[in-house]
């Protein structure tokens, strides 16, 4: 089968979203799904897939579609996640009534990676199924921490935080050195790497926020965004990956962790609370109380020894390794083709 994808521009897949693309690109070919990215034309396709919202060319292409009597699938990727709703409301409203309500009600399937997603998708009602697959692993890597801990020049027992993501208030980073100030952490014991990019007002609105409360927060290095193989080595050689956000869909950033074998902080609004429930830890609320309740756990307990990183590496790729995932993509392709 080839299956046509239609991307949002670059600037508005930064991250995430790019990665998941490619992701499915590269793994879905051995279940005889020949993935054609942008592709020039309709002709010998033998289904759309459009991934994100908010595009006027999607509305043009899914006319198009079903002019030729091909079928098409949307994916969301949490654009009508409710945090994402309210995000300038006023503009997506008029928008979704007059296009995108109709894109979205006139497609093969519904595509959502998740529960929560899948949920919230359903609220409004649109005529398609939900049909709800996860992301898959985009590489083999695993856990190394020793190795990355090495190369980044970490001390042995420094007990290092990681924040790898878009700089974005919807991701909670305020939240995070909110609820860091509050613990009083030794600087020298502790480490907080932000690795990521974002809008300059957010930035020095953090960058205002960590120089007011400097006294009580541990050591802050502040990385640019690192998208490519080279985030690998942060991942590996974290203590505790923390994405405190307020909405995710899904979250490739913390299944990146988890497969590099390294704990994991996040909230209730990601659909990651079983997962990370059965490898013992903590779920906060997106709050600063809840996030600092769970930080102190977690840091009493100290650092994870590396069999128990290896075991989360391992669980890891057998739930979300490729191998049973592909055989849904194609169902969902052959049933909306």
């Amino acid at each position: 089968m080839r299956i046509g994808y239609f991307i949002p521009p670059a600037p508005l897949r930064a991250g995430g979203l790019d990665l998941a693309i490619s992701s499915l690109a590269k793994a879905l070919p051995p279940a005889g799904l020949e993935i054609i990215i942008e592709p020039g034309a309709l002709d010998g396709l033998d289904a759309v897939h459009l991934h994100g919202l908010w595009q006027p060319r999607f509305f043009r292409l899914a006319g198009e579609c079903r002019t030729r009597g091909l079928r098409y699938v949307v994916s969301p990727h949490g654009m009508l996640e409710p945090w994402a709703w309210r995000h300038r409301w006023w503009k997506k409203w008029p928008y979704f009534y007059l296009r995108e309500r109709s894109v979205l009600n006139r497609a093969g399937a519904l595509l959502a990676t998740s529960r929560i997603e899948a949920r919230n998708l359903q609220r409004f009602r649109f005529k398609p199924s939900v049909v709800t697959l996860p992301l898959g692993i985009s590489c083999s890597t695993r856990d190394g921490y020793d190795e990355a801990r090495a190369s980044l020049n970490w001390g042995r027992h420094e007990f290092v935080l990681l924040y790898l993501s878009r700089l974005h208030p919807k991701k909670g980073l305020h939240l995070l050195l909110a609820a860091l100030a509050g613990l009083g952490l030794d600087p020298h014991a502790y480490r907080l790497a932000v690795v990521g990019d974002g809008p300059e007002a957010y930035l020095r609105r953090l960058k205002r926020m960590a120089k007011a409360n400097q006294a009580k927060l541990p050591r802050i290095d502040w990385i640019p965004a690192l998208w490519d193989d080279r985030k690998w080595g942060y991942l590996q050689g974290a203590d505790l990956f923390c994405l405190p956000t307020y909405s995710e869909n899904f979250g490739l950033a913390i299944l990146e962790a988890c497969q590099a074998g390294t704990p994991v902080l996040t909230t209730r609004a990601t659909p990651w609370v079983e997962f990370l429930g059965r490898h013992g830890l903590p779920v906060a609320d997106p709050e600063v109380t809840s996030i600092r309740e769970c930080l102190t756990r977690i840091l009493r307990a100290g650092k994870i020894p590396l069999a128990q990183r290896a075991g989360l590496a391992s669980a890891t790729h057998r739930e979300f390794g490729w191998d049973h995932l592909r055989a849904g993509y194609r169902r969902l392709y052959e049933s909306a083709a």
